[in-house]
């Protein structure tokens, strides 16, 4: 009878452990899905994408990438909030993860409604001008400012390069400046290319800028990262022109659900830093101007909290808000 007892309860314990921890021993055993919250042909898609190839071919697992574009990304960002928290649905989103539940009134999640798993990588912003315009540098930017009216173009409100706009040229630069926002980073490329609007302030990473600006189409006056951009050294940084300390960054990341169980983020996240070492897609993101450091579920998780928290202070400041 205590024999019986003793391994009841024994088994009481390992289900009770089992539904603690939750993890499917066997993960992952049927396909991924990877929610991109952003059309296709974005950086955040094309990270995406690649990450999902290789992980199929490690795990011999199909890993599905669906499209859940509108309303900034909250809308992709809702979907995995409400999904099972099992590994099976990964949310791979940009910077406006963490800008738009004080952007928005209601963006319809908050970041504790996820459980981190990586940051794949970070393009800096590029403010970019064509060779019309008179101005080679940040500083005869400003200048040009007083003379004549500007505006310039950008993927949308709440992006991060419209804070740079904001925030930077606006506030802390005094120059006044109209937005005119697009449909995405591909059409507010081409409106600068053609000469509709007289500056693009733009993620670096944004597909075929670097090739109008190597063409000579655009020149580009600016970069917002902490060091200048392996390739384009000859462009300066914000900090450089004027601006100590300044920088911001358009950053990458995958995120599931909450409550999703701790060894299926950390298996996620090991296989993840596995992949963005790859030469090839070392190779690749470097391509499209993504840099990229290897780091933890936790690590990500607090530097999430500290974007919040950057992010709060700076839509304060600006003013901006979205419907």
């Amino acid at each position: 009878m205590f024999k019986l007892v003793a391994r009841t309860a024994m088994l009481a314990a390992g289900l009770l452990a089992a539904s603690v921890v939750g993890a499917d021993p066997g993960y992952p055993n049927k396909p991924i899905k990877f929610i991109v919250a952003y059309a296709p042909g974005g950086g955040t898609d094309v990270i995406a994408r690649v990450v999902g190839r290789e992980l199929s071919k490690a795990w011999n697992t199909p890993v599905v990438v669906e499209n859940r574009p509108g309303a900034g990304s909250n809308i992709g960002t809702q979907t995995v909030a409400r999904a099972e928290p099992d590994g099976y649905t990964l949310l791979v989103t940009s910077t406006p993860f963490a800008i738009n539940p004080t952007l928005y009134k209601n963006a319809g999640y908050t970041i504790k409604d996820f459980a981190p798993v990586i940051n794949a990588g970070h393009s800096a912003t590029i403010v970019v001008v064509p060779p019309s315009v008179a101005a080679n540098n940040l500083q005869e930017l400003i200048a040009l400012s007083k003379t004549q009216p500007l505006s310039y173009a950008s993927a949308g409100i709440g992006t991060v390069p419209f804070f740079t706009a904001e925030y930077l040229l606006k506030k802390k630069a005094g120059i006044n400046i109209v937005h005119v926002p697009y449909g995405g980073a591909g059409p507010a490329v081409t409106a600068v290319v053609a000469g509709h609007v007289p500056v693009g302030i733009l993620a670096f990473a944004t597909p075929g800028l670097e090739g109008w600006i190597s063409s000579g189409k655009l020149k580009a006056i600016a970069v917002t990262s902490r060091k200048r951009v392996a390739m384009l050294p000859n462009v300066p940084t914000a900090s450089e022109s004027g601006f100590p300390g300044y920088v911001d960054l358009t950053w990458i990341g995958f995120a599931a659900p909450a409550k999703t169980p701790p060894e299926i983020v950390n298996k996620l996240n090991t296989e993840m830093n596995r992949i963005l070492q790859l030469p090839e897609v070392k190779e690749q993101l470097t391509k499209l101007g993504f840099e990229w450091e290897p780091n933890t579920a936790t690590e990500f998780t607090r530097f999430l909290q500290d974007e919040s928290v950057r992010w709060a202070e700076i839509v304060k400041t600006t003013g901006a808000q979205a419907d």
